[in-house]
């Protein structure tokens, strides 16, 4: 297409991507708007209708009070044998407490057993007394008027006030009005015009068990709630409208109801969109105007545009001779002459070109011959890594065949000496006893070296697993405590345990937080000299708890923080003693707290003791979603 046509298509395209963003733009922000206004105004109206409820309850609670006051309903009450007589005027009494203008109400007289004395009721009521939730009524569970949750009975929906009646401090009865809802469409058509929307007014119990219309309809509840924009929004097909509904609720003050207002969305944006109906019909007329205008104005600018153009042509294909006029508008007139300077310097152009063609091509010989420099080297680089990969497997093989031969000697040794002790072999003199303890102590220790260099082969080889789960603090340490007393009640250090929180949880695996813990302590026992002391607290953040043990022994130098955690290394800080081990146990332990998603650090003070933090994530509170994020499940980590 020539840039005669083009220009004028471009400068439209232009003018319809502005328009279009600013019908977007006003569109959202009306839109916005009203969505807002309309949540505002729901809101209020729920609350208001909410209150409007709440106030008729003390009329029924008078209109039921007026009912004990009658003698015939006092003498039903308190009089143990009961007339026909009496009954009929106790009937005759409670139907006087019914207006003339309700519908479907029936009040009753409950003894204090749930027993009905006597009832009335209107006559368009249409249900009998419902079984069960008539002698569940009739047992007040306190002294005070209790207004009922829904209930559906007959396929009709009800509710009832129970006012307890109470003789001295006995109670002794209850008077219980059943009432059916149900509402004039006119009544409800005055209410939803207050929202100034397409509302529906719904009640529900404060439970969720029963939803229902204003007229006493019960429908589904919503569901599928799900956010659009800066509102959450509900599906709800049940009242007759297809698609989602902007929901508010308000608790009823007292009762056990709620009051609920729902618009549909559709409602919400028909105003906006007649808006931009309108505003794409003047959009589009400016439009119209705006191409032509712009097809004016392109036609003056390429035609100048297209006589340069024949003339390039004739420059690419080796004409250097061509010239174009420098006659017309400023701005051509600049752009021909700009031409006609470039057309006689591209020759010069061309050749020093070619010298430049014949540099960067020596150049690009050059640079093949580094590239294949370059993957020789590279290819050396992958071999000594696969190399060093290869020697580290077979190091990890080889430990764990170590650990694992060394094992069955070893059990065999501890076998014979329980067979000794036990007497199997013939008496064993207290001398003998004391070598015997000796010789297992021994086991146990090499045991628990040969434990360590085999954790330390399986974490070096990715192949030790990890079962997080839901855990306390406080019980992880409790039996850290069990394990350790008895060595720290030996070495004489005063140890104390502020305590963690209960309610202080994190995700972790619990064995390998024991065995973190039981290294930390061990170490803090071995390297605080008398008079010292361990202490234990517990801290916590928003995404992690943390458990510090402190001790107030030889400490670590400065120089030798960075190697504390390294394998096989002892820090000469009084640890250089064969029998302390082999330097593996804050290497095991850091690398489980960080498999956990924790971490091990350590601060210390040469002179005046180490501190050693072990942090662990928490698990965070999902009650909203508690089957996407179950907090107790176990986590396999290998």
């Amino acid at each position: 297409m020539s840039l005669e046509r083009k220009l004028p298509l471009m400068m439209t395209a232009v003018l319809v991507m502005i328009l279009g963003v600013g019908v977007t733009l006003a569109y959202r922000e009306v839109s916005m708007a009203g969505s807002q206004a309309a949540q505002q105004r729901i809101a209020q109206v729920s609350k208001q209708l909410a209150d409007l409820v709440a106030a008729g309850r003390p009329r029924t609670e008078t209109q039921l009070g007026g009912a004990w006051a009658d003698p015939a309903v006092k003498a039903i009450l308190l009089n143990t044998r009961r007339s026909p007589a009496d009954i009929a005027a106790a009937d005759t009494a409670l139907a006087q407490a019914i207006a003339p203008g309700d519908s479907g109400v029936g009040v009753a007289v409950a003894a204090e057993d749930g027993r009905i004395l006597a009832s009335a009721r209107s006559a368009d009521m249409g249900v009998r007394w419902a079984e069960g939730v008539e002698e569940d009524l009739a047992r007040p569970v306190s002294r005070s008027p209790v207004t009922s949750a829904f209930y559906v009975a007959d396929d009709r929906i009800f509710y009832s006030t129970v006012l307890p009646i109470v003789d001295g401090k006995r109670m002794i009865g209850s008077l219980i009005q059943h009432r059916r809802l149900n509402s004039q469409p006119e009544t409800e058509r005055g209410l939803v015009g207050l929202t100034g929307q397409q509302a529906k007014i719904l009640f529900r119990n404060g439970d969720g068990s029963l939803w229902l219309t204003l007229g006493g309809k019960e429908i589904t509840k919503p569901s599928n709630p799900r956010r659009v924009g800066e509102m959450l929004t509900w599906e709800h097909r049940a009242t007759g409208e297809d698609g989602r509904v902007l929901l508010a609720e308000s608790a009823v003050r007292g009762m056990p109801w709620v009051v609920a207002i729902e618009v549909p969305i559709s409602s919400l944006t028909a105003a906006p969109q007649a808006m931009l109906r309108r505003f794409l019909l003047f959009s589009t007329f400016l439009l119209l105007v705006g191409a032509v205008a712009m097809w004016f104005i392109g036609r003056r600018v390429t035609v100048p545009l297209a006589q340069l153009t024949v003339a390039s042509e004739a420059i690419a294909g080796g004409d250097y001779s061509q010239r174009v006029e420098t006659s017309g508008a400023r701005e051509i007139s600049r752009l021909a002459e700009t031409f006609n300077r470039m057309a006689k310097g591209t020759a010069d152009a061309q050749r020093a070109l070619e010298d430049r063609f014949r540099e960067a091509r020596s150049l690009a010989e050059e640079l093949e011959h580094a590239n294949r420099r370059l993957r020789a080297t590279t290819e050396a680089a992958e071999a000594a890594q696969a190399a060093a990969e290869n020697a580290n497997a077979a190091k990890s093989s080889f430990l764990a065949a170590m650990s694992h031969e060394l094992r069955t000697p070893l059990n065999a040794i501890a076998g014979y000496v329980q067979l000794i002790q036990l007497g199997l072999r013939g008496p064993v003199t207290p001398e003998q006893e004391a070598d015997l303890n000796r010789i297992k102590r021994s086991h146990a220790y090499l045991l628990g070296l040969i434990e360590d260099v085999l954790n330390f082969a399986k974490l070096d080889a990715h192949q030790m697993e990890f079962h997080s789960r839901e855990m306390s603090l406080d019980e992880i340490m409790q039996g850290v405590e069990n394990l350790l007393a008895p060595q720290i009640k030996a070495a004489g250090i005063v140890y104390s345990y502020s305590g963690c929180d209960s309610n202080t949880r994190v995700c972790a695996d619990p064995d390998k937080t024991q065995q973190i813990l039981v290294n930390l302590l061990t170490n803090a026992v071995k390297f605080t000299k008398l008079p010292g002391s361990i202490t234990v607290s517990c801290e916590t953040a928003d995404d992690d708890a943390r458990i510090l043990v402190t001790d107030t022994g030889i400490g670590i130098r400065e120089e030798d923080m960075a190697r504390v955690f390294e394998p096989f290394v002892q820090i000469d800080r009084g640890l250089n003693r064969p029998r302390d081990g082999v330097g593996l146990g804050l290497t095991i332990s850091r690398d489980f707290a960080r498999r956990m998603g924790g971490d091990l650090v350590v601060a210390s003070v040469p002179g005046e003791g180490s501190t050693f933090t072990l942090s662990l994530p928490r698990c965070r509170d999902v009650s909203t979603d508690n089957e996407e994020h179950p907090s107790t499940a176990e986590i396999a980590v290998a």
